[in-house]
Parts: C-alpha cells; sequence; structure tokens
C-alpha cells in the first residue's frame, strides 16, 4: 500500500507506487496544471516498457497494471513483473525502479520538471551484478517504450475508448510523438502531450489497453477503471558492449517542450539545499528535520495575482487545491520555520487580495471559477499567520501597508455581520454564525445535503481564535494607533471572559465544543469531547487560565491523543466511528467522528508545552508524542505524511492510513512543534 510523491512547484504531480502498479486515478507520471495551481490534468499514465535481451531472447514486459478482469486467484496484475523489481528508491527529486533481467540491470530514473508542465524517464541499462558501477560486458538489447496516455481531468476516468480512438489524434515524426486530444476528455480544453527519445527510433501504433482498475478508487466507491490510449512506442537498440547505455524519454505538456536534459542538471534539488541551509541557520540542531523540510516544499507552489507570481499551499495531494484555513495553518510550518519568510508574505499577499466582506476565500475553484468564501475560521487564522509573519521577520512595513488593512476589514465584518449569519453577537462578544445546512470550520464534511458534523452557533476554537486574533492586531498596530489597539483589548478581555463563563465545563474540567440556541433563542452546550477545545489552551493568548489549560489537555491526552495523532471524537461518545472505511457517505460520517488526524498533533503539543510553561517534563512528552509520526515519514507514504488514520488500530496495533496521502498541515504541524522541543 505505499505510494510516492514527486512535485513540481506550480501544482503538478507524479504519484505511483514501488511496484509501478497505479492504484488511483490520480497516480501517473505526469499531472500537469494549465492553470497553475489548478485545474489539473493527467497526462501520462505509464510508460510501459518491452525488453529484449540478446538476439534471440524473449521479449518481457516491466510493465505493470491491475486489470479489471483479473484471473479468478490472481493478485489481477502483472505478476513476473514484479519479481523482476529488484529495488525501489525514491529521494526528494527522482523515484527509482531497478529491474534484474538475464545478464543486465534496468534502471529507470522518473524526475519532474522544475516550475514547469513535464518529466523525464532516464533508462540505464548496465551488466547484471555490477554492484551499480556500470562495469562488465553488456549483452545486447532491444527495449521498446510505450507511452499510455490519458489526457483528462484528473478527477476523472474516461470511459470505453472506441476503436476509431476519435478523441486523439497522433502524429509521430523522427524520435517524436504528439498526442492530442480533443474537447471532450473530461478537461473542457483540448490538451496536447509532447514526448520525444534521444535515441531510436518511434513507431505510431495505435491501440488501446482496456480495463485498468485503480483498487483504491474501489475501496472509495468511485470509478475506478478506464481504458488508457498507446499512441505508439519508441524503440532503441543498445548494442553488446562494456559498461552501461543511457537513453532518455522526455514528455511535456504544450506549449511547454521536452526537456531531455533534465538529468544534466537538478534544480529542485539546488533548491532543497537552499531551504535546507536556510532552516539549518535558524536551527543548527535539526539536520534530522531536513527530510521534513524537503516534505514541506512539495506544498508550496506559485499562484498569479494579477501580473504577480505569489506563494500559496497546495492542501493536499492528490486531489485538493489551495484552502484559505489550510494554507494558514499551515504557514507557521512550512514556511517561517524553515526561515521562508519572504514566500509567508507572499502567501498573505494572495489572500490579502481576494479579501472580500472580511472574509479570505475558504478555496479557490480548481477550474478557475470564483473563490469560495464558505468559512467562519479561514480568515480568523489569517490574522494570527500575519502576527506570526511580524514576529518571525520583523517586517512592520509591509503588514501597515499590505496586511493591515485586510485585518481590519476582518474584524470590522465579523463585527457588523457578513455571509452565512457570522458575526459578533453583541450580548456577549462572541462570534457565532451558520445554520442547520452550513458546514464552516474545519468539520466540515458535508454530501448530498447531510452535514454530517453539525457545529453552528458559538463554537469553541472560532472564539478561542477571535480572543487571540483580536489581542494580535492589538500588538501589530499598537505603534501607529495606540487607541485603536487598546479597543481591540477591551473586545479580546470582554470576549474573553463571556468564553470562560460560557464554555467552560466545571463538572467535567473541559470545555464545551460548541453552544446552539433553541427554538426559543436559548443556547444549548454541546457536550462533545473533540479536538477543536486544545486551540483555547494552544494559542498563546488564548482565553483560558493555566488551571484550566492543565485540565484540557489532560481529558485530550485521556480521551484523544493516539500515536498518528488525535482523534475527533472521544471514543465514549455514542457517534463515535473507529474506522474511515467505505463509501463517501460512510467516509464523510467518520471523517470528524473519531477519524485520527496527524495535523492535530500541533494544537496539543503546544497546549501541553504551554500548560507547564514550556518545562523540560513537558517537552520531553511532547517529543514522546511526535515520535510515531515522524516515523512515518518512512511509511506508507514514502516521505510525506497522510491526511487521516483510523481511530482504533487493527489487530496488529496499526492504524490504516486514508485520504490524501501527502497533506500539507500534517507535514507542517509536525514540524513547527518538533522544532519547539
Amino acid at each position: 500500500g505505499r505510494e510516492w510523491l514527486l512535485t513540481n512547484g506550480v501544482g503538478g504531480f507524479a504519484m505511483g507506487t514501488p511496484l509501478g502498479v497505479n492504484r488511483r486515478k490520480y497516480h501517473a507520471l505526469l499531472v500537469g496544471s494549465a492553470r497553475p495551481p489548478v485545474e489539473r490534468l493527467a497526462l501520462l499514465n505509464s510508460l510501459d516498457e518491452e525488453v529484449t535481451v540478446g538476439a534471440s531472447g524473449t521479449p518481457v514486459w516491466l510493465a505493470t497494471h491491475r486489470w479489471a478482469a483479473a484471473p479468478p486467484g490472481g493478485l489481477g496484475f502483472d505478476e513476473e513483473t514484479v519479481r523482476r523489481l529488484a529495488r525501489f528508491e525514491k529521494d526528494a527529486t527522482t523515484a527509482r525502479w531497478v529491474y534484474a533481467l538475464p545478464g543486465v540491470e534496468v534502471v529507470k530514473e522518473l524526475r519532474l520538471g522544475w516550475k514547469r508542465n513535464g518529466c523525464a524517464v532516464r533508462y540505464t541499462l548496465r551488466p547484471a551484478g555490477g554492484s551499480g558501477a556500470g562495469t562488465g560486458l553488456r549483452p545486447a538489447c532491444r527495449v521498446r517504450v510505450l507511452p499510455m496516455v490519458t489526457l483528462r481531468d484528473f478527477h476523472a476516468t474516461l470511459p470505453t475508448l472506441d476503436d476509431d480512438h476519435g478523441r486523439y489524434t497522433v502524429a509521430c515524426h523522427k524520435r517524436a510523438i504528439r498526442v492530442t486530444a480533443k474537447d471532450g476528455a473530461g478537461a473542457g480544453r483540448d490538451i496536447t502531450l509532447d514526448l520525444v527519445c534521444d535515441h531510436g527510433a518511434v513507431t505510431q501504433e495505435v491501440t488501446v489497453r482496456a480495463g485498468v482498475r485503480y483498487e483504491i478508487e474501489t475501496e472509495r466507491h468511485q470509478e475506478d477503471r478506464e481504458d488508457v490510449f498507446k499512441p505508439g512506442y519508441f524503440e532503441v537498440v543498445a548494442p553488446e558492449g562494456e559498461g552501461a547505455f543511457v537513453f532518455t524519454v522526455a514528455a511535456a505538456m504544450a506549449p511547454e517542450a521536452p526537456d531531455l536534459g533534465a538529468f544534466e542538471r537538478d534544480e529542485r534539488r539546488g533548491h532543497l539545499e537552499a531551504v535546507g541551509a536556510g532552516f539549518l541557520k535558524r536551527h543548527p540542531m535539526g539536520r534530522p528535520l531536513l527530510p521534513l523540510v524537503y516534505a514541506a516544499d512539495d506544498f508550496l507552489v506559485t499562484r498569479r495575482v494579477g501580473d504577480q507570481a505569489l506563494m500559496t499551499v497546495i492542501a493536499g495531494y492528490p486531489w485538493f487545491g489551495d484552502w484559505g484555513r489550510d494554507t494558514m495553518i499551515s504557514m507557521v510550518g512550512l514556511m517561517l520555520t524553515c526561515g521562508r519568510c519572504g514566500d509567508a508574505l507572499g502567501c498573505l499577499r494572495t489572500f490579502a487580495a481576494h479579501v472580500d466582506r472580511g472574509m479570505i476565500p475558504n478555496r479557490f475553484d480548481d477550474y478557475g471559477g470564483p473563490p469560495e468564501y464558505n468559512t467562519i475560521d479561514a480568515s480568523l487564522w489569517f490574522l494570527h499567520a500575519c502576527e506570526r509573519y511580524v514576529r518571525e521577520s520583523g517586517d512592520v512595513a509591509s503588514f501597515q501597508s499590505v496586511l493591515a488593512p485586510a485585518c481590519r476589514q476582518i474584524i470590522e465584518h465579523y463585527t457588523a455581520g457578513t455571509r452565512d449569519g457570522i458575526r459578533v453577537d453583541p450580548a456577549d462578544g462572541l462570534v457565532e454564525g451558520g445554520d442547520e445546512t452550513t458546514q464552516l470550520t474545519w468539520m466540515d464534511a458535508k454530501r448530498n445535503g447531510v452535514v454530517f458534523t453539525p457545529r453552528h452557533g458559538k463554537c469553541v476554537e472560532i472564539n478561542a481564535l477571535w480572543v487571540h486574533g483580536l489581542r494580535c492586531v492589538a500588538g501589530l498596530i499598537e505603534g501607529t494607533d495606540a487607541a485603536g489597539a487598546a479597543g481591540l483589548r477591551a473586545r479580546a478581555d470582554r470576549a474573553g471572559a463571556s468564553f470562560r463563563a460560557k464554555f467552560w465545563d466545571a463538572g467535567g474540567k473541559k470545555l464545551w465544543d460548541v453552544l446552539q440556541r433553541d427554538a426559543s433563542g436559548k443556547e444549548t452546550p454541546r457536550a462533545e469531547v473533540r479536538p477543536n477545545m486544545l486551540f483555547a489552551a494552544s494559542l498563546e493568548h488564548g482565553p483560558l487560565t493555566a488551571e484550566q489549560r492543565r485540565w484540557v489537555v489532560e481529558v485530550a491526552r485521556r480521551e484523544l491523543l493516539t500515536p498518528m495523532g488525535l482523534r475527533t471524537l472521544s471514543p465514549k461518545d455514542p457517534n463515535y466511528k473507529p474506522r474511515f472505511e467505505g463509501d463517501m457517505m460512510s467516509r464523510d460520517a467518520a471523517y470528524h467522528n473519531g477519524t485520527v488526524w496527524p495535523w492535530l498533533i500541533g494544537p496539543y503539543a503546544e497546549a501541553a508545552l504551554r500548560a507547564d510553561a514550556f518545562s523540560e517534563s513537558a517537552k520531553a512528552h511532547v517529543r514522546e508524542a511526535v515520535r510515531p509520526l515522524l516515523a512515518m515519514l518512512n511509511g506508507d507514504s514514502l516521505g510525506q505524511l497522510f491526511e487521516v488514520y483510523d481511530a482504533e488500530g487493527d489487530a496488529r496495533g496499526g492504524r490504516r492510513p486514508g485520504g490524501c496521502m501527502a497533506q500539507a498541515w500534517s507535514v507542517a504541524e509536525l514540524l513547527r512543534v518538533a522544532v519547539m522541543v
């Protein structure tokens, strides 16, 4: 079940499995971004290889697909190819497969273009037993490389392809293949993929590989099969000789050109080395965390805002785009912790440019449409992120000129009222919003009209963020507007007093999760034990007393903490779901009702540290709490961290991962707290 990920800095990626079996519809050697960082297109599904060793050898396949029509008792994929795979390796910039054939090793290496929609695959044929040195006599080999293309929206799958392959046109010339999918490939645009090889010849031979099945989509009850298109093949003949024989196949989405020189340089590696150096300058003892720093970089991409290319954050691979909440929460760990203050400012500018009625976008549309604004907390996290940016960078000027107007607009519109009933209740100074049909907090699962975690009203983390945000902005404007700062602090004092009076459950020594009004307008608390209360204990300017922080942490430790993060609901609750599985309705029902989220280790760890005044014993506890997640960088998502895990372990004690195989705030929050201890 292991997966790997490579990214290109503009929203595109490659993703797959060590065995080479595409298990998701999102798995491909090249997924491009037509409108960076969104409008992503699955372009090159795979490169299938047929290798003949010697003049009279039998062709063998190095291709691995799972077929819908699997034979009874079979594994459903090309088992012989799997047996030929000697090993798989992956680092921050390259995925590498090594196949063992009679007398020869075939090394296949994949690298993405940096800041461009292209990839290159380098093949090295070397004598078997050469210990990687490429020495000795290598037999003659003929290699056919067959591109399997889809050219579709990456969320879609292709229907059965007709015999005339009418959706595609193919042109071959010398060592190049051009494939174009006309409108109708599910993307609403013509898509052209160019492929070139630096050796051999090309043959146009149009065929279809029918019935490829994606088993993770089967598990998710999604469309799980499609036909993939083969436009032809490259054929390279490597004569018998000493040492290694090397050739490269490159691909790119037009109008960009394939880059056959991708392996002669490594722009991404140079970029990562600079990022790592910046991190170590701030954290000289942080070398063991460099894999996490490199993982963080996968989520940082550019978005055009006017005539500027500014930074934003992909919330998760494969399917998420840039979301406001995820970006603001992740910014500290992904950027500021690594010393990337310029990128953080670009990120804040991206969202400041889209503030509307006091709200930053919940998410940007995948296809370039208007942003969506259905979130109550993203704008409050923006206030927090601005304060952290100024603290880390000392850049007061940028705050005053670019960010302060957005912060003021947020506070003004929350006070007066904005979308979805979001407003400050004048009776107590607390923020409320939403109704039975909305999902405005991070616990936002909704499908077919069903809101699975209804949290309309006054939510615990929203009001902790409100109190904290008011104090953050007060501190930022103190030097230019002392009266305004004093007014914000007075409002924070009032809201904080109301918070302690209304949210504190004195009997349970914890916080109510949400206060909701009944038909008469009376507020009634919902008593679920959820991790949302941790934000009141973790935020620097949170509204709790020191003793209350300690009680909140203790309840969370006892009922929510797991090795993979925190449960979203106590196992004692009748609505608790121990497994994240089944169809999408079942998964959404479990998403925030038990399912473990790694990112919640961030607020838990910070709350534990603050509750005990950052004592050595508190730091030791946090180090132990984050240790299993750090180990997961070598787990199912190679070099990355999953979005969620089952709330309960299986018979062997392990928890199944789920959701995105690489999630921004999982990485960001782990990195943020790891450097704190």
